[in-house]
């Protein structure tokens, strides 16, 4: 007989035992009858594998793959230049400000002329004839717009049966600022030795010497009527006897694409010339202001200003099309010349803009934007000389001009209107677009060239 806990035990062992196979029996579709509690497995079962692949590292650059071979073959036949420019832009000339006016004589010495080395005697006409004293008109001379740095950087390709050129470049903004500083503080000293002397008008030098400057005249900038020139003495104008200051601003960038023919020149050295096609932009920015202002001495040390003018001119020329040109090169083994004439001959899609307040009241704006046709000229003077086959030290030359661009000195129109049945006259400064015959750009640049 069996004790009963070693039949517990038995039994208990047996249970363990049964169920996985009767789990497994569960997945068995044995047709009709019941399935076997374990069946026994197939013939042929081998139990799974796992295989595991361990490769090698793999390139980060494989020149056998297309993309990768394409940019191997771009580099080896690139080159990179970087050169800094000092360009020059010139100046504004020497012209006066504000409308045109007639009637101003000659100096009494050679060279001098009423307005701008001789004072004249003037009324302001916008203020109901009050006396100015000796009076000049300012002019343009002191806004020189030179010594102005900037960058170019030049991509070259050799493609099969052409050369790719890509070039980026930049100026600063150079400013240029014309200023009178104090008109009245000359007459505002003698007025603290000669209290007689009204600090309010303007004084001449007595006489007039030879490349002296008046002593301390006031100035004006005169206005045309309904349109129309005037006698300088019986024109309107803006007075200005405390300051008055004049400012200019310029910039230029762009970028050009030149497809090259192949250079002619066995063995890379000798004369080569070289065809050249693209497409070229540019843009030129350029801001005029004016500031003064005018007022009434305070009996002491100062003029108390009252009115405050304000007035400024801005353009934006975007020049751009295709454009033509050559290369005429002499190569050898240490040094490269080369001087490359290209035009431009495409459109200017410019704008213009004239804020306004003259009287210091009231400002407003008028503006204009348009497409006219342009053209940039452009002459490259090249002097290369080679350390080695990867690297090189150049010197250069540019002359740059564009035709048909808008300035903002020019656009502004000083203008005043009268009723036709007579009564105050009202300033009217606003936008007249004018475009410039040209626009000149010249100076020297020097840098380095990177090949592979």
């Amino acid at each position: 007989m069996i004790r009963p806990n070693l039949c517990r035990f038995l039994t208990a062992a047996m249970s363990l035992f049964a169920v996985p196979c009767v789990a497994n029996a569960q997945y068995f579709d044995g047709g009709a009858g019941y399935p076997a509690v374990c069946p026994p497995q197939p013939s042929g079962y081998a139990a799974p594998q796992v295989n595991h692949y361990v490769s090698g590292t793999s390139d980060v650059w494989d020149d056998s793959r297309p993309i990768e071979r394409f940019l191997t073959n771009a580099v080896q036949q690139s080159w990179i230049r970087m050169e800094f420019m000092y360009m020059d832009f010139g100046d504004l000339g020497d012209g006066f400000v504000g409308a045109p006016v007639s009637g101003l004589q000659n100096g009494p010495l050679p060279g001098q002329q009423e307005g701008r080395d001789v004072p004249v005697d003037y009324t302001d006409n916008l203020n109901g004839g009050t006396p100015v004293g000796a009076t000049l008109i300012p002019t343009y001379n002191g806004l020189d717009l030179d010594n102005i740095p900037g960058v170019r950087g030049t991509w070259g390709l050799k493609l099969d049966g052409a050369e790719m050129e890509l070039s980026f470049f930049g100026t600063g903004q150079q400013n240029a600022v014309s200023d009178f500083g104090s008109l009245a503080e000359g007459r505002i000293a003698r007025f603290a030795l000669d209290p007689t002397i009204d600090p309010e008008l303007g004084l001449s030098q007595t006489p007039l010497l030879p490349g002296k400057k008046p002593f301390a005249p006031n100035y004006a900038i005169p206005l045309s009527t309904n349109g129309v020139e005037q006698d300088f003495l019986g024109a309107n104008a803006l007075v200005f006897n405390d300051t008055l200051t004049l400012g200019m601003s310029s910039q230029v960038w762009g970028a050009e694409f030149s497809l090259l023919t192949p250079r002619r020149a066995p063995g890379g050295a000798g004369p080569s010339l070289q065809w050249l096609g693209g497409v070229r932009y540019l843009n030129l920015d350029e801001k005029f202001s004016i500031r003064g202002t005018n007022g009434t001495f305070n009996g002491t040390d100062a003029i108390v200003p009252d009115r405050f003018t304000s007035i400024d001119s801005e353009t934006i020329n975007n020049i751009y099309g295709p454009e033509l040109g050559a290369r005429l090169a002499l190569n050898s083994k240490y040094f490269s010349f080369s001087a490359t004439p290209r035009v431009m001959m495409g459109l200017n899609d410019y704008t213009a803009t004239v804020v306004s307040n003259p009287l210091g009241n009231q400002s407003t704006s008028t503006d204009r934007h348009s497409i006219d046709f342009a053209t940039a000229t452009q002459l490259n003077l090249l002097t290369e000389v080679h350390l080695n086959s990867h690297f090189s030290l150049y010197g250069g030359y540019d002359f740059l001009c564009i035709t048909s661009i808008t300035r903002p000195q020019k656009n502004v129109f000083y203008d005043s209107t009268v009723p036709a049945l007579g009564g105050a006259a009202t300033v009217d400064i606003r936008e007249h677009t004018t475009l410039s015959d040209y626009f000149y750009a010249h100076g020297f640049s020097f840098g380095a060239t990177f090949r592979y």
